[in-house]
């Protein structure tokens, strides 16, 4: 019989920030150059976890 290995895509979300700008495409533009566009993991979860990295950047609008 033939070994396996299997792997599973993990995904979840972190807060990069608010930022002013004139359309969501510039808002983007901010949040994938800020100095918050990283992933770490804690030590326990990088044991488990490789490759993490931010996918898709999508923004929505602030009210008040």
């Amino acid at each position: 019989m033939t070994k396996y290995r299997a792997y599973a895509k993990v995904t979840g979300s972190k807060c990069l920030g608010e930022f002013e700008a004139d359309s969501s495409e510039e808002a983007k533009r901010l949040a994938t150059e800020s100095e918050n566009c990283d992933v770490s993991l804690c030590w326990s979860c990088a044991s488990e976890c490789e490759d993490a990295e931010i996918e898709e950047v999508f923004v929505e609008l602030k009210e008040g």
